[in-house]
């Protein structure tokens, strides 16, 4: 019985290793095949109006308030207010100023009008001492002594010098208010423009509805829509109003899975929020190269936009997330075998094709599509082929003949 045993153990452990060394085949059939692949995606319209931060203001805005996604509104609704607090202290520091420099103005007008007065009364002093030293010059050497006359015609000298003096120093005094005052007119004018600016801000603080229609936010960089007290650059999109009566898809495909995507391939969709409807569409544009959809992930996807033929108003609302089935190749009867049973080295393809004697033997074919699993073999097999689905093992003479 223990031998019986050992005899039967032996068996089943020949038949293990008989079945392991044995090379797995594929039995070689034709049979109706279409290439698709899988990919997730969003609704957009193909219209919409833009609704953008103000590009008037030479800084970011904080939103006090924003219109609820998918709101409806009519035309000259409000959609975005936003805070006005730092554009009126501003206007308010500005005006201020405004107010100190007319001060500083009249202050310096008023200093150089008694200055000015001041030049004017001396000059008239010295000007009548002039002409009195004129009038009554000591001339006669038999009146007065030679130290006498030279004295006076000294100071008749000193009388012009000091007039001219006067002048110089009143229109040298004149030439400085004057610039002074120009200095106060342009910061004056700086100011005007800050009150100006900052009033108009304070005009366009609320971004209204150009027309009716839904309110559809338009996503950050980051991923996130805009909201109460999130600072916005000027020009920046913040939302939009789009045309329901013709929508797209915007499908986001990696690009390992990106084979044989091109323009008008037909393409079935379902939406997230409502899975058992189902809308077709047609590929209009794939974009030319691959990007990551977020800074932070290397993945790399290309963008392919797909307009809808049906209309639903009521439904396709932009955002909606979907999935997309995008059919590569149209539905046709074709050789079709497992993508790791094709073999290729330096521009050749290749099967190991078995032989009439069980011997497995490279075979070259030509191939068509293929996915990421099956591919299409155009030439060199033929139905009831056998192929082997991986390299074949080699075994040795001494399996053979136990074989």
């Amino acid at each position: 019985m223990k031998n019986l045993f050992v005899l039967l153990l032996i068996f089943i452990l020949s038949g293990c290793e008989k079945q392991e060394n044995k090379t797995p085949e594929l039995h070689v059939i034709k049979s109706e095949t279409v290439f698709s692949l899988v990919a997730q995606g969003e609704l957009e319209a193909v219209k919409a109006t833009p609704i953008t931060a103000t590009t008037s203001s030479r800084r970011p805005q904080t939103i006090a308030w924003i219109a609820d996604q998918y709101s409806l509104v009519k035309k000259g609704d409000v959609i975005v207010q936003f805070d006005g607090v730092s554009f009126q202290n501003e206007m308010d520091a500005a005006e201020f100023e405004l107010v100190k420099l007319n001060y500083s103005r009249l202050q310096k007008n008023r200093e150089l009008d008694n200055s000015l007065a001041d030049f004017n009364n001396e000059s008239d002093v010295v000007d009548f001492e002039y002409v009195m030293a004129q009038k009554f010059n000591i001339d006669n050497p038999m009146l007065y002594t030679k130290i006498e006359m030279i004295d006076a015609s000294d100071n008749e000298e000193f009388l012009e010098a000091k007039s001219n003096y006067i002048d110089n120093m009143s229109s040298h005094f004149k030439g400085k208010s004057d610039s002074e005052v120009g200095l106060i007119n342009s910061k004056s004018q700086m100011q005007k423009a800050k009150v100006e600016m900052n009033q108009a801000n304070l005009d366009q603080l609320e971004i209204l509805a150009p027309h009716d229609g839904i309110v559809v936010l338009k996503k950050g960089w980051d991923g996130s829509l805009p909201q109460a007290g999130k600072s916005v650059f000027p020009g920046m999109g913040l939302a939009s109003i789009p045309d329901l009566s013709l929508m797209k898809a915007k499908i986001f495909v990696p690009e390992i899975e990106a084979v044989g995507l091109k323009k008008d391939q037909k393409v079935d969709i379902k939406l997230h929020a409502f899975p058992k409807l189902k809308f077709t569409g047609v590929i209009s544009m794939v974009s030319k190269s691959a990007q990551p959809k977020k800074r932070n992930n290397p993945v790399k996807f290309f963008t392919v936009t797909v307009t809808i033929n049906e209309k639903d108003e009521a439904i396709l609302l932009p955002g909606q997330r979907l999935d997309a089935t995008i059919y590569t190749t149209e539905k046709s009867e074709n050789i079709v075998v497992p993508i790791q049973t094709i073999f290729r080295k330096n521009g050749k393809s290749w099967v190991y094709h078995k032989t009439a004697n069980g011997d497995y033997r490279k075979k070259d074919v030509m191939t068509g599509i293929c996915s990421t699993s099956q591919c299409i073999v155009e030439s060199g097999l033929s139905e009831d082929d056998i192929i082997a689905l991986i390299e074949p093992i080699k075994e040795s003479s001494k399996d053979k003949e136990k074989s």
